[in-house]
């Protein structure tokens, strides 16, 4: 009688890893499609033309484009960062599924920015400050995951301790313009959501060290 051969630990790393990536990817995918839920149904009004409603309708098409963006961003790093990834332990996984947990609220804040936004006041602040709150724990759950890559074995190419500094502040600095975005919501609504547009354009362009050393490698 043979036994069968035994499953070589890279594959099971790459397994694990593969699994943790499908998963999370199924929970972004949906909360990416909730988004659309909040856009309204235009239809004709008499004495309204089409223009005046799409304007009408600004924060909801704004909200959505800076969510949209948002999520978006948070699929790509997040593929990035797991691509390298050597190991996942139990950690990890807590601290993926603390990540997901904001994510899934983002179309809830989002629905809610966008019916308050142009009410203005207290509400407006308020609801543009609960949007800035989930984004901020959001990115305070992936910069956990993100130092949680640091460290010795947990990645196939690993930061250069003298690199990893800067690193560090390059890829948590959204979180900084979080808090900010958040304080300027109780003065200006608009402005804090102009502000969380910005930081997800600024994850465009920056990438995780992760996933730039890992294509510099192959």
């Amino acid at each position: 009688m043979t036994s069968e051969p035994a499953i070589p630990r890279s594959e099971s790393r790459a397994s694990e890893t593969g699994r943790l990536e499908a998963f999370s990817d199924g929970v972004l995918a949906v909360a990416i499609t909730f988004l659309a839920f909040n856009l309204p149904n235009l239809h004709p009004i008499p004495r309204m033309s089409l223009a005046h409603q799409l304007y009408a309708h600004w924060p909801a098409g704004a909200s959505y484009l800076v969510s949209f963006l948002t999520i978006g961003i948070i699929w790509v790093n997040h593929h990035a960062l797991f691509a390298g990834l050597a190991r996942v332990d139990r950690t990890l996984l807590f601290l993926n599924l603390a990540l997901l947990a904001f994510v899934v609220l983002i179309p809830f804040a989002t629905m809610t920015l966008a019916a308050y936004l142009r009410q203005r006041g207290a509400d407006a602040h308020l609801a543009a400050a609960m949007y800035g709150t989930v984004l901020e724990a959001m990115s305070v759950c992936f910069a956990a995951i993100f130092e949680w890559s640091l460290r010795k074995g947990h990645t196939r190419y690993p930061v250069p301790p003298d690199a990893r500094r800067s690193v560090w502040l390059r890829f948590t600095i959204g979180g900084a313009f979080y808090l900010v975005a958040i304080g300027v919501s109780f003065y200006n609504a608009a402005l804090a959501l102009l502000i969380y547009g910005a930081v997800a354009l600024y994850y465009v362009f920056e990438h995780t060290p992760a996933g730039q050393t890992s294509s510099s490698g192959t």
